[in-house]
């Protein structure tokens, strides 16, 4: 969205995954909750498949992010991605 691409955002219906392991050395691959990854696939193909069969392009109107208290914030400025795998 900071780009000005259409986003769209799935996430997990097991909270306590985020507080205690996301992104951290915690997260490992016994941490997967395969039935979330099922449903996040089979919702993107769902919304893959609506979004070609929809007569109109998706809105590009910039919306204004909301921050965790709920309060109206700054969209990220989009910089160009570092591509040498790590190499300098």
């Amino acid at each position: 969205m900071a780009a000005k691409a259409p986003a769209f955002n799935l996430s997990s219906l097991s909270w306590s995954y985020y507080n205690y392991t996301w992104h951290t050395n915690l997260d490992t691959y016994d941490k997967i909750v395969f039935d979330d990854v099922q449903n996040n696939a089979i919702l993107a193909a769902i919304m893959v498949y609506m979004a070609c069969e929809e007569p109109e392009m998706v809105s590009k109107e910039l919306r204004i992010p909301l921050g965790r208290n709920g309060e109206p914030t700054d969209w990220p400025t989009p910089r160009s991605p570092t591509r040498k795998g790590g190499m300098d």
